[in-house]
This record gives C-alpha cells, sequence and structure tokens, in this order.
C-alpha cells in the first residue's frame, strides 16, 4: 500500500520529475517577477544560472516552505577579479523589489555540483536546478531547513537510487546523512 501512495504523491505533485516554476513559486507568488527579472539579467550577461535553495526544492515537493531570499548558483563567469584580488559581481543585484538576492558561487566545496549548471531545466524561461544538485547543496549545507526540504523531496517521491549514487559520486562524507533523511521520511509517513 505504502509504494502505491507514494506513486501516486510522485504522479500528482511532480509529473515526469520536471521542475516547474510555478510550482516552486506557490508559498510566495511575490517572488515571481524578482525571479524572472533577475534571471534575465544573468542570462542577458552570459552567466550561467540555476535557482537553487527553497525556491528550486519547492519545485520538486509536495510540501513546500516559504522563504526569505532567492538563490541563483552562479558560473565563474558571474563575477570579475581586479587587481589586488578585489573581487566583484557581473551583475550587482542583491535585492530586487525588496527580496534579498543571493548569487552562489561555485566554491571549493561546490565545485561538484558544477555539472548542474549545464543541466538545469528551464520553466517558464528560469533554469532550475536539477534534482541532485539541490540535495547535494543542502546536505553540504547541513542546516536543519536544509536537510527538512531534503526529507520533504525524498517524500514526495524522488528517486532514493538517483539520489544515492548523486551523492555518493558529489559528496560521500554526506552518504549517512542521507540515509538518515530517508529512514526519517519513511518514519513521517
Amino acid at each position: 500500500m505504502r509504494a502505491h501512495i507514494a506513486i501516486q504523491r510522485n504522479r500528482l505533485m511532480n509529473p515526469g520529475g520536471v521542475p516547474d516554476l510555478k510550482r516552486a513559486l506557490r508559498p510566495v507568488p511575490a517572488y515571481e517577477r524578482a525571479v524572472r527579472e533577475v534571471s534575465k539579467m544573468l542570462r542577458d550577461a552570459g552567466i550561467r544560472h540555476a535557482l537553487v535553495g527553497a525556491l528550486a526544492a519547492n519545485a520538486y515537493c509536495n510540501r513546500p516552505r516559504t522563504t526569505e531570499d532567492i538563490d541563483f548558483l552562479v558560473g565563474d563567469e558571474a563575477f570579475e577579479e581586479h587587481p589586488g584580488g578585489f573581487v566583484t559581481m557581473r551583475v550587482p543585484v542583491v535585492e530586487f523589489d525588496g527580496i534579498e538576492v543571493d548569487q552562489v558561487p561555485l566554491t571549493e566545496a561546490l565545485r561538484v555540483i558544477e555539472d548542474g549548471l549545464n543541466r538545469a531545466a528551464v520553466s517558464d524561461g528560469v533554469p532550475i536546478a536539477p534534482l541532485d544538485t539541490i540535495v547535494v547543496m543542502k546536505l553540504l549545507a547541513g542546516r536543519t531547513r536544509d536537510f527538512a526540504d531534503v526529507e520533504a523531496i525524498i517524500g514526495s517521491g524522488a528517486d532514493r537510487e538517483q539520489l544515492r549514487e548523486a551523492v555518493q559520486k558529489a559528496a560521500p562524507q554526506c552518504a549517512d546523512t542521507l540515509e538518515r533523511l530517508f529512514a526519517n521520511a519513511d518514519r513521517s509517513r
């Protein structure tokens, strides 16, 4: 019976596993203009980017949550180095319509998910990071709310083997945490 319920949830909440911008913005519809405009600015500047964070997690799960900011993973081309090691953003947006916007750089810790920028699915004109990229980022961040997002994604019918493979490849130190989150999701059904 549980397998049947999980299949139904997955089919109803995220057909085909394709992220949906409208689903991502359910808890914060006022963010739509900011997400679209900032994405357009980054695209026009030739910067690889993908929506990540809570909004991207919402695109893949049936328990969306609100957030106070918009997060975009951005490629190295988003930043300019100046003499003396000074670095600036090519598109210096830190706020749009009063909403905080974070451009998340590919730090050494996040370099393992860089291919997520190239695999981002575009929904309504906005690239959204692949599910495995979001899960790895949230596991690496290691905050309680990030773990809750991963549990919500798992509970929405995500392919567990695909997540295991991605975590084993990109962040093997997080494999035990992922297994605990699988168990938590199973207990909450």
